[in-house]
């Protein structure tokens, strides 16, 4: 039987309900309900419309793909402040066992949105895999008041997050390599702790990646003793060095030129 399915490229969202599992039964019933009115409260806040977004609900969480048009600094910014709002305030009065708390993971990518028992693609797998990576649910637990732990892809910190666009905080975001060993998986990512500071947890998370060596600055240390070379700003020669049409090729010892 044909598939008559199209890939398209679109923002990808998977969205997880923290000890969902260690529940009783009631109240699973009433978490579902608290997530779906939480998305939908955060989205009308932000100014997103969730009636336009592809939704597979799967109890303790929802794979949302977005439209084309979805403003992007938006969702990072205002909806996920708001989904934050709303959970700090309904947990505030309730018991550990019963708050709800999510993990958010964010991706895009080409795959198919049209298929047979839902989507298919590597983007879908992908953000699936960031909302279970141990980085993020390890983050999570050293801020218990918090009520949203987002995770995006590296593509998705590089269009949006470092953008520059109003109310999305790079500083905010953490690098770290999200790895599920049993299932192969193994890919960079930043995660965000949202009302928190991530980066100021000391324990070394799973995954963790150090910073970036930052680039030399300054002129270049003074050479050692025996030092047989030429410098000419930051350029370094230690064999012979012309410079200009038909120049003559010197080499210099301790300082000092020879022919």
């Amino acid at each position: 039987m044909s598939v008559t399915s199209e890939t398209r490229r679109r923002l990808v969202i998977v969205t997880d309900t923290e000890r969902y599992s260690a529940r009783t039964t009631r109240l699973q019933h009433e978490a579902q309900a608290v997530f779906r009115e939480a998305l939908d409260a955060a989205a009308a806040e932000a100014g997103l419309d969730r009636a336009g977004w592809d939704c597979q609900p799967s109890g303790d969480g929802e794979l949302a793909v977005l439209p084309q048009d979805t403003d992007e600094p938006v969702l990072l910014a205002g909806y996920l402040a708001a989904l934050d709002a709303y959970l700090r305030s309904y947990n505030a009065d309730r018991a550990k066992a019963a708050r709800i708390r999510i993990r958010l993971a964010v991706n895009q990518g080409l795959f198919f949105t049209r298929s047979r028992n839902g989507f298919a693609g590597d983007a879908v797998n992908v953000t699936a895999r960031l909302a279970d990576a141990p980085a993020l649910k390890a983050a999570f637990q050293h801020f218990p008041a918090a009520a949203v732990a987002c995770i995006v892809s590296d593509g998705i910190y590089r269009d949006v997050v470092a953008g520059g666009y109003d109310g999305v905080r790079p500083e905010a975001y953490r690098r770290v390599r999200a790895e599920i060993a049993d299932k192969g998986f193994a890919e960079p990512a930043w995660i965000r702790i949202v009302g928190e500071d991530v980066n100021d947890v000391e324990t070394p998370l799973p995954g963790d990646e150090p910073a970036a060596e930052p680039p030399p600055t300054g002129r270049p240390a003074q050479p050692d003793a025996g030092y047989s070379g030429i410098r000419v700003g930051d350029v370094e020669s230690r064999g012979q060095l012309a410079i200009g049409n038909n120049a003559t090729l010197n080499a210099y010892r301790s300082g000092k030129r020879t022919r």
